[in-house]
């Protein structure tokens, strides 16, 4: 049995997280946070590519989810904080189902990529709540809305990134 195969779940845990925060660190490096936001849809696509390779019976609904994906950066690009949020919505449902649909027995290599993929929309929901809280324009389009659909986007964003989340994922990514 390769080394690969004999992860344990906390194993598991700790080298996701540990992608989580290297990738985090890389997209520190941009000045721009619509650079971030594309580093980190490529990030999510790639891996979601090296998965339908993985599993071609699922790569139509993968391919939906990468197209999803690129919205939520097109979004992101024009400024439509909106439809990105939008985006954001349905691409984490999207990838919850794929999850949902793949069940138990998955390898190791397709587990460590939809965590780096998991990872990576919390990076975008960080980026997205930072900026809802501290660029006035965002804040401003994010406080005027009420409606029970941009209350679950807040809500999601929020829960996504929720700082003791991300912290549980980091500190399980000591060695």
């Amino acid at each position: 049995m390769t080394k690969m195969k004999q992860l344990s779940r906390r194993q598991f845990g700790k080298r996701a997280a540990l992608t989580l925060a290297v990738a985090g660190l890389s997209g520190s490096a941009f000045k721009c946070s619509s650079e971030k936001v594309t580093i980190y849809v490529q990030t999510i696509t790639s891996f979601l590519r090296e998965i339908s390779g993985l599993l071609p019976a699922q790569a139509a609904f993968i391919n939906k989810i990468i197209g999803i994906a690129a919205d939520l950066d097109a979004a992101y690009q024009r400024g439509d904080f909106d439809n990105a949020t939008t985006f954001l919505e349905s691409l984490t449902t999207n990838i919850s189902t794929l999850i949902t649909n793949l069940g138990v027995g998955l390898s190791p290599q397709i587990k460590v990529a939809l965590a780096i993929v998991g990872s990576t929309v919390r990076l975008i929901a960080v980026l997205l709540n930072r900026q809802a809280t501290e660029d006035p324009r965002v804040a401003a389009i994010v406080g005027a809305r009420t409606d029970p659909a941009s209350e679950r986007k807040k809500a999601l964003i929020k829960s996504l990134a929720d700082e003791q989340e991300i912290d549980k994922l980091f500190q399980a990514s000591k060695p």
